[in-house]
């Protein structure tokens, strides 16, 4: 779904690692007789409690480590979707967030259980029962966020010099890498923002002449067709109208605005609103319609960015103008 799985499925294989260790770990187990076997099982594992500590532990080492690793990834969607899309419905996949809570709630009853050494397995079977009912509805649900275009662009892009520079850069990252402290005069953090920018981009082959000439023709394709009130309008649909590759488009973004691709086009659409909204004829359409025709597809994602744009809610910005 977020196509977040590493290009080299051979990685994959590293998954296995901690099963192979622990089954060999075990092995001595299994070249045991029948009435062996049974003699140590009946025993509770005596003569193999090291084996059976690391097992255990082995159990919920791995299990701790996928949730947190879980969380890295959807932080990476975060991070992507602001680059690839200008919208967050259907796409931000807050319900797998929270079956990643409920995920490490069950690791800490498990936990909890091993410490106190008391059974929770009703609690257990119940909560993981619950969840892969909910991940099944959700999951069938859920469609696809990113086509074969632009997952095929994605890969591309980590096998070029370019690879997760378009992806990363936000004015948000930019300010907590640099850590620039609150009374840091504005103009100086423009300042150490362009020199960060420009280090992440020094391996680029788009020049800074290239790079402002495709920034004027964005400039000049968005006052001319408007193409950012497309609801679902994507980095790779919009790079194919300008005809230049997405990552160079998204360096230009980036570069030019300081802005990332989802931060860009909800500005633009924000300024039509206020555009439209101040024309005299448009008094008739309510606040949310002219929203929808500059490109808005929810009243949460208009009420969000216009606030992000103004620093005002859309009635409170109007009131004020009226």
């Amino acid at each position: 779904m977020t196509n977040m799985l590493p290009a080299n499925k051979k990685i994959w294989g590293l998954h296995f690692l901690p099963f192979f260790v622990v089954l060999v770990i075990i092995s001595p187990f299994f070249l045991l007789s029948t009435e062996e076997k049974g003699a140590v099982i009946d025993s509770g594992g005596k003569g193999y409690e090291i084996q059976m500590g690391i097992n255990a532990y082995a159990i919920l080492i791995s299990g701790i480590a996928y949730v947190i690793w879980l969380f890295i990834l959807l932080g990476k969607h975060k991070k992507n979707i602001a680059n690839q899309f200008s919208y967050e419905e259907k796409i931000k996949l807050n319900w797998l967030r929270y079956l990643i809570y409920g995920l490490g709630i069950i690791w800490i009853i498990i936990i909890a259980q091993n410490v106190n050494a008391t059974s929770y397995d009703n609690y257990i079977f119940g909560s993981a029962v619950v969840l892969v009912i909910i991940i099944g509805y959700f999951g069938i649900k859920q469609g696809r966020i990113y086509s074969n275009t632009i997952s095929q662009q994605l890969n591309d892009n980590l096998e070029s010099n370019l690879k997760d520079e378009y992806l990363n850069i936000n004015v948000e990252k930019v300010e907590n890498d640099l850590a620039i402290p609150e009374e840091t005069p504005v103009y100086e953090v423009e300042k150490q923002t362009d020199i960060l920018v420009k280090k992440k981009y020094a391996n680029s082959g788009l020049t800074e002449i290239a790079s402002q000439k495709l920034y004027d023709k964005l400039k000049e394709l968005m006052l001319q067709e408007k193409f950012y009130t497309e609801p679902e309008l994507t980095l790779t649909a919009l790079a194919e109208k300008l005809d230049i590759y997405p990552n160079y488009l998204s360096q230009v973004i980036n570069e030019q605005e300081r802005k990332s691709f989802y931060d860009y086009i909800n500005k633009l659409r924000v300024e039509e609103f206020i555009r439209l909204i101040r024309i005299p004829e448009n008094s008739k359409f309510t606040m949310m319609s002219l929203a929808l025709d500059c490109g808005f597809n929810s009243k949460s994602s208009f009420n969000k960015n216009f606030k992000k744009v103004t620093g005002q809610s859309p009635s409170a910005y109007l009131g004020k103008k009226g």
